[in-house]
């Protein structure tokens, strides 16, 4: 994948594959998902913690505790996709619960999937249409051919890259699928890159939390935390970045924290890159909002959907 940083040397890719592989997966799984929260690991099982050891996963000393390394964190990230996506059957992401996703509505398409992450939904949506994943990171990328070589399916396209820069032909896809992803774009530009490669009559397909729901649900998980100064002022910030994101960028924000807009906000951006939204496709799933929206033939006129 040319012009992307480096990968996992072969030799560190073959000895990740040759632990997957055994029966203990999904204790290494749990361990790294512990460590990547933050969580108390209050009993480490012995064959996880030395296998992450082995693979230059975790990191201690006597003065600090266990904690992930930088390869530690994206592995960890990829193997959690993975057993998520074991766990729902190896079926991709709500493909039973949101009409647009389902098997029917996809088949014969040619799917892009914008931030790809490890490629699990790409494994699953490889049967039934023509799939392109797109990452700006390669080790999930390299990653989607070692859960490939696992399952003993074939590798599905993946592309190194930016979603406000696709590296993709103009009215080249018939889907684009945002599977949680787009928070972490620049929103607007990356809704116009979609509409451009998108065919006429394609869908854009993002499933996100509103910025409502997102409030909400930090309310709930903080609890009685929000009391403490730290907790109180960190959330208020990432509040307040997050309304004023439309208008000042990513200038209150953490780097790399997601962003979560309104519906009116996703709205009027996905008008204003030529995209009309399907009112009777897009609904809520669980904590989440399936938004579907249209690229309509030429000269048709698109309005803001309020």
């Amino acid at each position: 994948m040319p012009g992307c940083p480096a990968l996992l040397t072969p030799a560190h890719a073959e000895r990740i594959e040759t632990r997957l592989r055994s029966a203990r997966d999904d204790e290494l799984a749990e361990l790294l998902w512990k460590l990547r929260r933050r969580r108390k690991v209050a009993v480490q099982p012995r064959a996880a913690l030395q296998q992450a050891r082995e693979l230059e996963l975790v990191e201690s000393s006597p003065d600090t505790p266990l904690r992930l390394t930088p390869l530690g964190a994206k592995v960890s990230d990829s193997l959690i996709e993975y057993a998520y996506w074991k766990q729902r059957g190896r079926r991709h992401h709500w493909s039973e619960e949101v009409p647009a996703l389902r098997v029917e509505s996809l088949r014969g398409k040619r799917i892009l999937e914008v931030g790809s992450g490890a490629g699990v939904n790409l494994l699953s949506l490889q049967r039934c249409a023509e799939v392109v994943g797109l990452d700006l990171e390669p080790l999930y990328l390299q990653f989607t051919e070692i859960l490939a070589r696992l399952e003993g399916v074939p590798t599905p396209t993946r592309v190194c890259g930016v979603a406000e820069r696709l590296p993709f032909q103009d009215e080249s896809f018939d889907v684009a699928l945002f599977h949680g992803s787009l928070p972490y774009m620049r929103i607007q530009h990356a809704l116009c890159e979609t509409a451009r490669v998108l065919r006429p009559g394609g869908s854009a397909i993002a499933i996100q939390s509103d910025l409502w729901q997102t409030l909400g649900i930090r309310v709930r998980q903080r609890g009685w935390n929000l009391l403490s100064p730290g907790v109180f002022l960190r959330e208020a910030r990432a509040a307040a970045g997050m309304l004023a994101y439309p208008w000042m960028g990513r200038v209150l924000l953490e780097p790399f924290a997601p962003v979560h807009v309104t519906g009116q906000q996703m709205r009027r951006w996905l008008a204003q890159a030529g995209l009309r939204v399907n009112a009777r496709e897009t609904c809520r799933v669980s904590h989440e909002v399936c938004c579907v929206a249209q690229k309509p033939a030429a000269g048709r006129d698109v309005r803001v959907q309020e």
